[in-house]
C-alpha cells in the first residue's frame, strides 16, 4: 500500500481562517464599514456588501474544506487563504495610514488577520513546504484574484471612485 505524504497532521487547524472571517465581519458590520466605503470607494451599499462577504467567505470555507480534505493536493489553496488574509490587511492598513481616518476592519485585520496569516506561513516554512512556486501562486490566487481582481471590477462596472480609493483625490 503507498503510504501519502503527510504535510499536516492538523489540518483542521484551517478553519480558523473562517472565524477570523466572522470575527472581521463585525467589526466592519458593527462599525460603519459601507458608509465608509461608500465615501471612499462611491456607488457601496449593504447589498453589495453582503453579497461580497457571502461570496467571500463561500470560497474561504470551500478553500479550507478543500485543505482539510486533502493538505498535500491543495496546500496551495490553504496558502491562498493565508494570503487572503494578509492581503485584506494590506488593504485595510493602508487605507487608515493613507487616508488618516479609521478603515473599519482595520483593528481585526491587525490583531487577528496578520498574527493568523503568519502563523500558517511560518508553520509551512517550519516544514520546508514554502517554496516559489507555492507562493506565488497562492499569492495570485489570494491576494491578487480573490481580493484584488473584484475590487478592480466593482470599481470599473460600478464606476467606483477608483482614485479615492488609494486617496490620491480628496
Amino acid at each position: 500500500m503507498k503510504s501519502e505524504q503527510i504535510y499536516d497532521d492538523k489540518p483542521g487547524v484551517i478553519f480558523v481562517f473562517c472565524l477570523l472571517y466572522a470575527l472581521h465581519m463585525v467589526e466592519e458590520f458593527t462599525l460603519g464599514f459601507v458608509e465608509w466605503a461608500n465615501e471612499y470607494f462611491g456607488s457601496f451599499d449593504w447589498t453589495q456588501n453582503i453579497i461580497g462577504n457571502t461570496i467571500f467567505f463561500i470560497c474561504l470555507f470551500i478553500a479550507c474544506c478543500l485543505y482539510y480534505k486533502n493538505s498535500v493536493k491543495y496546500l496551495w489553496v490553504g496558502m491562498s487563504a493565508a494570503m487572503w488574509v494578509l492581503t485584506n490587511s494590506f488593504i485595510h492598513i493602508s487605507s487608515t495610514i493613507l487616508g488618516g481616518e479609521y478603515s473599519p476592519g482595520v483593528f481585526t485585520a491587525m490583531v487577528l488577520y496578520i498574527p493568523g496569516g503568519i502563523y500558517f506561513l511560518m508553520r509551512w516554512g517550519k516544514k520546508g513546504l514554502l517554496n516559489w512556486k507555492n507562493v506565488v501562486l497562492s499569492f495570485l490566487v489570494g491576494g491578487m484574484a480573490f481580493m484584488l481582481v473584484p475590487t478592480f471590477l466593482r470599481a470599473v462596472l460600478l464606476h467606483a471612485q477608483f482614485a479615492k480609493i488609494f486617496h490620491l483625490v480628496k
